[in-house]
């Protein structure tokens, strides 16, 4: 994918952060029920939304900023690592959430274990799925 397309790309994923950021607060604001959490998750992409959309204009803004921001992108041992980064941190999620599950199970508190647990279920099934459709892409 061409490099200009990509930032265009970035940028209307940013602009689409900040519309489902206005709808979650709006729908916060005219809701008869009470959560906190709709609205702060709605602020946070707003938020997160109005600071991609600056870097992007601030990324696009010069063509040494684009060849700069492309190179950086696109070198070989950035890219690795950041996938070792991805890898490292996915493992040590999964395994502090066992480590956890563990722990709460000896302590008696079974009920609040179960979400981790869960969650580790689920990202180890993820993974193998992502594992299976590489090994026949490449």
């Amino acid at each position: 994918m061409d490099f200009k397309k990509k930032m265009k790309m970035r940028l209307l994923i940013a602009v689409s952060y900040c519309i489902l950021g206005t709808i979650l607060i709006v729908a916060a604001a005219i809701s008869k029920f009470e959560n906190h959490f709709i609205s702060s998750f709605g602020f946070a992409l707003l938020f997160i939304g109005i600071l991609r959309i600056v870097q992007n204009r601030k990324i696009t803004k010069s063509e040494h900023n684009m060849q700069r921001r492309e190179v950086i992108e696109t070198d070989e041992r950035n890219i690795m690592l950041s996938e070792r980064a991805r890898s490292w941190t996915f493992s040590f999620i999964t395994t502090a959430a066992g480590i956890l599950v563990i722990i709460l199970s000896i302590l008696g508190y079974h009920d609040q274990a179960q979400p981790f647990a869960w969650f580790v279920c689920l990202m180890v099934a993820i993974y193998w799925v992502f594992y299976l459709i590489a090994s026949r892409k490449y």
